[in-house]
């Protein structure tokens, strides 16, 4: 199970190349190295969710200390909040050696001084219908509390706006991987099973070589080629003057056609797909009908 997934690859050249051909970066040893921090600051995002869950599940173990020090105003605690601190899978996310571990030599991910928000977030579980369903639930075992985490995580933290804002807060870059870690978090709690530490951190999370290097000469291809590529997309785009091609559809179209030159190993059918998905969500709809007619026209003269 892997977090990182060919069109985020993609994704993160475009916005690297997007930024060098601005005149934002000055050298092709620049632009891998930013790639190459990409990489590193999704894995990074990863351990802010995680240590988010060991946080809330502290704060929620200790909350009879933060009503009685610090909101004295709050209603007694209703005796059902401790099923939170009671999850054993949130717990035991809490509790896992190698997450510990990682946090220990990263201080700059911590959840301190968050109170007043985890405590808005312990609120919006007790209030949520999901929370309400699992209080009546006779038979309270590991797989109901498994469905109540995810619920949790699913249908109230995903949502959470001020905890996307805290995510912007910490990093910028972080924003468009956030689908992609909600995704891999939700498919790896699904796999959580009883008496067994969770192995949070396998290897396959990691960016591959493979993948990096994919990268790397995806973004070094297009760079060297830069000027080629432009005669190559005019050749193509007959009616149009090459400076009026809006620059991130330029970008997209290059990427493709480096890929079909120097990734033969990569289904040209594949490719193009990719790129289509890529141009809905980074252009706008009249780009993305042109970028199609574009990359139609490259599959046919490459059949």
């Amino acid at each position: 199970m892997k977090i990182i997934n060919r069109r985020q690859i993609r994704i993160k050249v475009l916005q690297e190349l997007y930024s060098f051909l601005s005149g934002n970066e000055n050298s092709l040893v620049e632009g891998q190295k930013n790639i190459t921090n990409s990489f590193i600051q999704t894995n990074t995002l990863y351990l802010f969710y995680l240590n988010f869950f060991k946080s809330f599940w502290e704060f929620s173990y200790q909350r009879d200390n933060y009503q009685r020090n610090f909101k004295k105003s709050l209603k007694p605690i209703d005796e059902n909040y401790t099923l939170i601190s009671e999850l054993r899978p949130l717990k035991s996310i809490a509790k896992n050696k190698n997450l510990i571990t990682r946090l220990s030599s990263d201080k700059s991910i911590f959840w301190d001084n968050k109170q007043d928000f985890l405590n808005e977030f312990f609120l919006k579980i007790v209030d949520s219908e999901g929370f309400k369903e699992y209080i009546i639930t006779k038979e309270k075992d590991y797989k109901a509390q498994l469905k109540l985490l995810i619920y949790i995580f699913k249908k109230i933290l995903v949502f959470d706006k001020k905890f996307f804002s805290y995510i912007e807060e910490q990093n910028i870059y972080w924003i468009d991987d956030v689908p992609l870690v909600n995704t891999f978090l939700l498919r790896l709690m699904k796999t959580f099973k009883l008496k067994k530490e969770f192995k949070l951190f396998k290897k396959s999370f990691l960016n591959t070589e493979k993948d990096i290097e994919f990268a790397l000469k995806l973004f070094k291809k297009v760079y060297e080629n830069s000027d080629n590529l432009d005669k190559d997309v005019q050749s193509r785009t007959l009616n149009w003057d090459i400076e009026r091609i809006a620059p991130i559809d330029k970008i997209i179209i290059k990427m493709s056609i480096t890929e079909l030159i120097y990734f033969s190993e990569i289904p040209k059918t594949v490719s193009i797909n990719e790129y289509l998905e890529i141009s809905k969500e980074y252009s706008t709809p009249k780009s993305s009908q042109f970028i199609n007619g574009v990359l139609d026209s490259i599959i046919k003269n490459n059949q």
